[in-house]
């Protein structure tokens, strides 16, 4: 399994709309509207990178409120949850 995190861009007053389509993704495991330079911040897990792929560019970036993606693919070795 691959897991990402998904940093994504929004215009003004447009997160919550952007953090409830999310929700039709099943490989999206979590989204949240932060504070700061990015909007909302996503954690993707898919079986392959061609998955991860499709998600992020046919899904994700595919939106009309999505102004700009950050994706970064965790190294599993050095991944911990509680």
């Amino acid at each position: 399994m691959i897991t990402a995190f998904v940093l994504i861009t929004v215009p003004s007053k447009r997160s919550s709309e952007v953090v409830e389509a999310l929700r039709k993704h099943p490989e999206v495991q979590e989204a949240a509207a932060v504070y700061g330079d990015t909007d909302i911040i996503v954690k993707v897990q898919a079986p392959s990178l061609i998955e991860l792929d499709r998600v992020i560019m046919d899904g994700i970036q595919a939106s009309p409120d999505v102004k700009t993606t950050r994706t970064y693919l965790v190294v599993e070795k050095l991944h911990w949850k509680r």
